[in-house]
């Protein structure tokens, strides 16, 4: 089956064009040039070749599915129900500046409440982690 990847060889800015060339069979300068008249056009342009820039894999790099970590409930850093302290594992910031947020659309028309709510009820719980023979369960 034949793939879409971006050229790191040909590159000008995310090798996007060039890769696009590879996949049709076209040379990318009608790509690039596509690209510019769609900048002129709304600007849709810019937000496509970024889009392709983020989704579209390079050419030659492991593409092995990666098993990203989950977001979760914490069960360590939790307040009311673990949800700010889940979301600041996972995006590895403090989860003060995410109860302030939370507190600061709360008086926005109850939008931080409703948010939190459905976030408490949508994440799972945060996995056990597993007991190995010889480790410590710490009490």
């Amino acid at each position: 089956m034949k793939r879409l990847y971006r050229s790191p060889e040909e590159k000008k800015i995310a090798g996007v064009c060039s890769g696009l060339g590879e996949y049709f069979d076209v040379d990318p300068v009608f790509f690039r040039v596509g690209f510019v008249v769609l900048v002129f056009a709304g600007g849709t342009g810019v937000i496509a070749y970024l889009a392709m820039a983020f989704l579209v894999p390079i050419k030659g790099r492991d593409l092995s599915p990666v098993r990203a970590p989950r977001l979760h409930l914490s069960r360590s850093d939790r307040k009311i129900a673990g949800v700010c302290g889940g979301l600041g594992e996972h995006l590895d910031i403090d989860p003060v500046f995410l109860r302030v947020l939370f507190v600061v659309l709360a008086f926005m028309a109850g939008l931080g409440i409703i948010l939190y709510l459905v976030l408490w009820l949508a994440l799972p719980s945060e996995e056990p982690q597993e007991f190995r023979p010889g480790q410590r369960d710490g009490g």
